[in-house]
């Protein structure tokens, strides 16, 4: 398991991205997800966490992000990609296998939040609509980008190379062999600086999960090699990153 710096200064809040020899934490294909999140989050220094405390966001690849209520867990909140609260203990949870795991943490008003931000979710507004949903001044936020695909490696499949070609999008892609490279981390980090957030304050960790795919898990590298992950016994899965207030 891995941490952002940033995060880590503040010691009420409970943070943490797995590897892949941390298990999938994929609930809808391990029956071990829930041990694996909980195993790294006692391991995080957060060690009264049960069940009852784990809140997991849907991979829907939409926009939709919901605002969790006090004295609710232990559940998988369907079609949301991204989860916020401001309630001791609830531990939010967003699976990726390329996509941008972003956890945000306000430090003034004492709230955080998960996203799942892909290719899908980025184009329609995940970012925007998270931020809107923690009502927060956005200078003082403070957020942590994991592992995901990187330019290098993440190109258009022929079905969507309409975003070579769209004049809103056409800045993030590269041509190379043939192939449309597409940059979703450039995009993130714009869609931040237009929404307010300081450079300073973010903090990406730099990994590609297609190259270091045996560390972290990736779709692309699962689809380009189908035993690749054969080993877990898990038809999708997928590594978690999660955030809660101590």
């Amino acid at each position: 398991m891995i941490f952002f710096k940033n995060l880590q200064q503040y010691k009420n809040v409970a943070h943490g991205v797995l590897e892949r020899k941390d298990g999938s934490v994929n609930p809808f294909s391990n029956v071990r997800a829930e041990e694996n999140v909980l195993r790294a989050v006692k391991n995080s220094g957060y060690g009264q966490t049960t069940v009852d405390n784990l809140i997991f966001a849907d991979q829907a690849h939409g926009n939709n992000v919901y605002y969790c209520p006090p004295g609710i867990g232990g559940y998988i909140k369907l079609n949301a990609d991204g989860l916020a609260c401001a309630s001791l203990g609830q531990i939010l949870i967003v699976k990726t296998a390329d996509c941008l795991p972003i956890l945000i943490y306000d430090p003034e008003k004492k709230q955080a939040a998960a996203i799942h931000a892909g290719r899908k979710g980025l184009t329609k507004g995940i970012i925007q609509k998270a931020i809107a949903a923690l009502n927060s001044n956005s200078k003082t936020l403070v957020l942590g980008v994991g592992p995901h695909i990187k330019k290098c490696c993440y190109f258009l499949r022929e079905k969507d190379e309409k975003y070579a070609r769209d004049p809103q999008w056409q800045k993030y892609v590269e041509e190379r062999d043939g192939k449309y490279y597409f940059d979703l981390t450039r995009i993130a980090f714009d869609q931040f600086q237009d929404l307010g957030v300081k450079k300073e304050n973010i903090e990406d960790m730099g990994i590609c999960t297609f190259c270091e795919a045996k560390r972290f898990f990736s779709a692309r590298k699962r689809d380009a090699t189908p035993d690749f992950y054969a080993k877990e016994k898990d038809n999708f899965p997928c590594f978690g990153s999660f955030i809660g207030l101590k």
